[in-house]
């Protein structure tokens, strides 16, 4: 019997092809019986990983050279004050401005949908787009939102 219902072993198949594709993806404690059913990529918000997580991860790859690539690696990837944090080790100047580049998209993008985000929740800061905030306003009245100022 398998320990993974269908959702799972497609979520590990995508994985793998992730790693594969990007290999400081894999996470750093990851031992000889890894089974690809988390990559860093899944520490973002859903949103954001759906937006630009592959084509962030692609642009990562292309600023670093065959020798950098081997030893480039992440440390945590999460969502912080509304924006992506990327900390990772052995990268140079570009894959900097890769990160910094993304890390102001993400304080644009929804991080449940990956919609333009047009509002921030308050206490904990979230950037969300309109459909979001209605859904979010359903679940919780209390919740307010201020008005994203671009």
């Amino acid at each position: 019997m398998c320990k993974y219902n269908e959702k799972e072993l497609r979520e590990i198949q995508e994985n793998m092809q992730l790693v594969e594709e990007y290999p400081f993806l894999k996470p750093l404690d990851a031992g000889k019986d890894y089974d690809y059913s988390y990559t860093y990529l899944d520490d973002i918000p859903l949103g954001w990983k759906k937006a630009f997580g592959r084509q962030f991860c692609k642009e990562l790859k292309a600023a670093l050279s065959d020798e950098e690539l081997s030893g480039y690696s992440v440390c945590q990837a999460k969502e912080k004050y509304g924006g992506l944090r990327w900390y990772s080790v052995g990268g140079n100047d570009e894959t900097n401005k890769v990160i910094d580049k993304y890390e102001e998209i993400s304080q644009n993008t929804c991080v449940n949908c990956g919609k333009k985000a047009t509002k921030y929740t308050t206490g904990w800061i979230l950037p969300v787009c309109d459909d979001c905030a209605k859904e979010i306003k359903k679940k919780n009245p209390k919740t307010i939102f201020r008005d994203i100022s671009n």
